[in-house]
Formats: C-alpha cells, sequence, structure tokens
C-alpha cells in the first residue's frame, strides 16, 4: 500500500481509532501485527511468508545468542541468522543479476552455459526489513541489547507498518522500549505528526513527481538532448530522488508520531552538505550509520592505517551500490561515493579544503553528487555515458522538446524547498509559522493547501526506494 494512494486514506484512520480506541498495550500490538500485515499483503500477499520466516529465524537466534554461555555457540547462531537473512535477500535480488552476468562472460568465452533467469519478483522492501533485523542479532551478540522474549513485540519491531518498506532502518533499542510501553494521546505530537505527514506529501506529490516528469523525458531518450536539456533532467533526478524518499522518511515518521512511538531523523539536508563525508552524515542516515557500524568497523575502520582505511571504505561504498540494486550502475555509483571520499581525505583535506568558503564546498558536494545520481537513475552504464556525453553536446539541443510548463513547475517546486529548507537551517518553518497572528497564519495555510491541491501530482506514483 502506498502513503499516497486512497487506500492508504482510508487504512489510516481506521487503524488509528481501533489503536485510540484499545486500552491494553497487548491488544495494541495485536492491531499493529495485523494491520502491518494488510499494508504489507496490499501489494503481494505470498510474500509475507517470507518475512514470517524470517521473523522466526531472528527471534530464535536472539534467544540461543543470549541464553547461550558458550562464545563459539554465539557466533554459530548469528552466522544462521546472517545465513538466513542474506540467503533470501541473495536469492531474491542478486540471483538474476548473477546469472545475467555468467551469461556474458559465457557467451564472451564461447561456452555454453544453460542457465536461464528466475521468475521471481523482489518483495518491495526486501533490502529494508532484512538490515533492520540484521541489526537486532548484530546488537544482541555484542552485548548492547537484552533478546526480546515476546515474539509478538519482535514481530511488531519488524512489521511496523510505517517504515516496513522503505525504513528508516531502525534499532532495536530505539523501538521495541517504545513498543513496551503504552502510549497516551499527545496533542502537540498528534499535530507535529499530521506536519510532518503534509511536509512528506509535498515533497512527494509536488516536488518527486513533478521532476519526474522532466527527468523521465531526458533519462529515456539521452541522446536527443544537449547541455541545457541534459543538466535540466539531472538536477530535476537530483531534488526528485530527495524530495522522494526523505518525503516518504517524513510521512513515516509523521504517522508513527500520531501512534505516540519515535522514528529516526533519516534526512538532514543532504544538499547543504560542506564535504562529501557531511553528506553521507545527511542523507539516508539509517543506512550509512547501519554501514559504519556493522561493516566499516568491524572491517577495521581507519584504525589499521592509510591503505585500509582506503580499502574499507571503497568496500562499504561498492556493498552499498550492491544493496540499492542488483545493476552495474548502482555498483559504479557506489565506486564513485567512495572515490570522492578518498580523494576528499587524501588530497583535498590536506590542502587545506576545509577552510575554503562554505558555499563554494556545497556547490563542489552538490554537482558531484548530481553527477553521480546519473548512473543511479540510468537504466544501465552505457545509458549513463550517453546522459554524461549529454553535457558535452551543443547546448540547446532538445531544449525545446522539453515541455515549458513542466518544467517552470519544476524550477517553482524546486524553489519552494531550497527556500523552506534554508529557512529550516535556524529556525523551523512550522515555527516560524506558529509565531504568526493567528488570522495570518489561517490565511498561509489556506494558501499553502490551495496550491498543493493545483500544483499536487495525484498519480499514485511508487516511492522510488520501494524497489528496494
Amino acid at each position: 500500500m502506498l502513503f499516497n494512494s486512497f487506500e492508504f486514506l482510508i487504512f489510516l484512520p481506521v487503524v488509528y481509532g481501533l489503536f485510540r480506541h484499545l486500552q491494553s498495550q497487548t491488544h495494541r500490538l495485536i492491531l499493529f501485527f495485523f494491520a502491518s500485515c494488510f499494508f504489507y499483503s496490499f501489494l503481494i500477499p505470498a510474500y509475507l511468508l517470507i518475512l514470517f520466516v524470517l521473523i522466526g529465524v531472528d527471534y530464535w537466534a536472539g534467544i540461543k545468542i543470549e541464553d547461550t554461555p558458550h562464545p563459539g555457540r554465539k557466533r554459530l547462531f548469528l552466522m544462521a541468522s546472517v545465513a538466513a537473512n542474506l540467503g533470501i535477500l541473495g536469492l531474491f535480488k542478486y540471483t538474476n543479476f548473477l546469472i545475467e552476468n555468467l551469461q556474458t562472460l559465457a557467451t564472451a568465452l564461447h561456452w555454453n552455459l544453460p542457465l536461464r533467469a528466475l521468475e521471481i519478483i523482489l518483495p518491495i522492501g526486501l533490502s529494508f526489513h532484512t538490515f533492520q533485523s540484521l541489526s537486532y542479532v548484530f546488537e544482541v551478540h555484542a552485548g548492547r541489547f537484552k533478546a526480546e522474549r515476546s515474539l509478538l513485540h519482535y514481530a511488531v519491531y519488524v512489521l511496523y507498518f510505517p517504515q516496513l518498506v522503505a525504513g528508516p532502518i531502525e534499532r532495536p533499542q530505539n523501538i521495541l522500549p517504545q513498543l513496551h510501553q503504552k502510549t497516551r494521546f499527545d496533542a502537540d505530537g498528534f499535530k507535529n505528526g499530521l506536519k510532518l505527514v503534509l511536509q512528506g506529501l509535498f515533497k512527494k506529490a509536488v516536488l518527486a513527481d513533478t521532476l519526474a516528469l522532466v527527468a523521465n523525458r531526458v533519462f529515456d531518450r539521452p541522446l536527443d538532448f544537449g547541455a541545457a536539456a541534459t543538466w535540466a533532467g539531472v538536477l530535476a533526478f537530483t531534488f526528485q530522488i530527495y524530495g522522494d524518499f526523505s518525503g516518504y522518511s517524513d510521512i513515516a515518521r509523521g504517522v508513527s508520531r500520531l501512534f505516540g512511538i519515535e522514528l529516526m531523523v533519516n534526512f538532514n539536508k543532504p544538499y547543504f552538505a560542506g564535504s562529501i563525508s557531511d553528506f553521507w552524515r545527511r542523507w539516508h542516515i539509517s543506512l550509512s550509520t547501519w554501514f559504519r557500524d556493522y561493516v566499516y568497523i568491524p572491517l577495521g575502520g581507519n584504525r589499521l592505517g592509510p591503505a585500509r582505511t582506503q580499502f574499507n571504505l571503497i568496500a562499504v561504498f561498492l556493498l552499498s551500490g550492491l544493496w540499492h540494486g542488483a545493476s552495474w550502475t548502482f555498483v559504479v555509483w557506489g565506486a564513485l561515493h567512495g572515490f570522492y571520499l578518498l580523494l576528499e581525505n587524501r588530497v583535498l583535506i590536506p590542502l587545506g579544503y576545509t577552510s575554503w568558503p562554505l558555499l563554494l564546498r556545497r556547490a563542489q558536494v552538490f554537482v558531484l553528487a548530481a553527477l553521480a545520481w546519473i548512473f543511479f537513475r540510468a537504466d544501465s552504464v552505457a545509458r549513463a555515458l550517453e546522459t554524461l556525453g549529454g553535457l558535452g553536446r551543443s547546448f540547446s539541443l532538445g531544449w525545446e522538446s522539453l515541455p515549458r510548463f513542466e518544467v517552470q513547475e519544476a524550477a517553482l517546486a524546486v524553489l519552494g524547498l531550497v527556500v523552506m529548507e534554508t529557512l529550516d537551517e535556524r529556525k523551523s518553518v512550522w515555527e516560524r509559522l506558529q509565531a504568526l497572528p493567528w488570522a495570518v497564519r489561517s490565511a498561509l495555510y489556506a494558501t499553502l493547501i490551495l496550491l498543493f491541491l493545483i500544483t499536487a501530482q495525484f498519480s499514485g506514483a511508487q516511492f522510488i526506494y520501494f524497489q528496494f
């Protein structure tokens, strides 16, 4: 079920009404369990079985890890959980990618390799709830969190519908204690939750889905466009993916806040970053911290010398690219960001990069990120290179074929986002509005709602990160 769908508009009030009616925390958790199952099964019901298998394996593994005194056996149970999670993820997400590349290699070597792609569909959000499940067993194994003894609580931790299909990837320390506490109605929390939902819908329906109209035209036929139109398409996607994913995260946090449960902040104005490392402290925070804590640091982090640090960085970003999708385009995207970080750490910082004007550093990070997004968005590496080539072609080629109204509407949406986040850097936009006289505030709210209804794309477009 999509947050921007008519079905969710009915689903949420029904679930919220039942939630407030129920007095027992156990009954509320049962409601969350069945509501989350319905929310997920609205797409492909059979794939709920995958979630149930992972829930059973990781619940059992967590208890076994905690109850077993022998370190070797603890590790054995941990490996069983990791094998189950990554095995299922690999089967559905990477098997066909492996087969396709083996077939390409066999053709090049004139081998007869009788392999055929599997007819399977990637379950929605598999990468997200796999990593959330792994967070739990890793934390229990490290002794940082006690194993959850209630199967119901653990199942809701994995299935919790606001963040089930696209995160944020939560740690057990944040969600499970909240599930054990009965929440009371909080008027301020309710209002703030609704504000986050509205903010997320603006980013998705007004910003991202409008920008998609421009980005899709350029990326679908890159050879038809020169520098101006190609840059328009690249910048459109740069803001589209931010609006789409941060919009989802805002809605997820807002919906969860209605129920009195706080989810982590997943985005913090990443295009205002003053360095690539700062960008990754602001973009998809739940994933970047996951890779930091469970891959980069266990590999040795920056403790084993410059050469090993460089290797660890590249390894993490290659894995991050593969996490996003089984395609060489995502591998190149991850490799680019790894290269950016190495360049920044080994060359730019020793040359005094941190003393450069902040605006210059922000512009550089933004351009580098935008160029990397070309590979993220393109259907293939060849198509990405064609798009890059467009940046060097005749400046005005194909510009007239871009619909003027869509370009203007997209530009206004981006301008609105930039103004909002610039103001938000010092003081929340909602706080600024709250400080205005009631009559002025009401008029502004009415104007914003009207603009939303006029400019929003009510197409029910799927969120980009659902495919991961």
